[in-house]
């Protein structure tokens, strides 16, 4: 009967510990820094699948069924990019603005 409570107990402690771990801390500065400039190569190598898709998409022949399909998928695709290059610009105001916080704040 002693084993229950202990292995309560043990259980208990597990989820609060792992329930502490889950909480994690706010991205400082440096954290910040990283994410900008990660998003910054992000944005150029998507601007760069962009063009190519833009040569692909001038070199299709307008009149064959198969290049009408690939154009429309290539439609698609940019249209994905361009989205993903929006959020990513945002993410970059966010965490400038973010930054301007911490330095408002003194936190370097």
């Amino acid at each position: 009967m002693q084993k229950r409570p202990c292995l309560v107990l043990l259980l208990c402690g597990a989820l609060a510990l792992a329930g502490n771990a889950a909480v994690a801390a706010p991205p400082g500065p440096a954290e910040l820094n990283r994410s900008i400039e990660t998003s910054r190569k992000t944005i150029a190598d998507y601007e760069r699948i962009l063009g190519a898709y833009d040569v692909e998409m001038r070199a299709t022949v307008a009149n064959d069924p198969a290049s009408a399909r690939r154009r429309e998928e290539i439609r698609i695709l940019k249209q994905h990019y361009v989205r993903e290059i929006e959020a990513l610009k945002a993410k970059i105001t966010n965490d400038y603005r973010q930054i301007q916080e911490y330095r408002t704040r003194g936190v370097q």
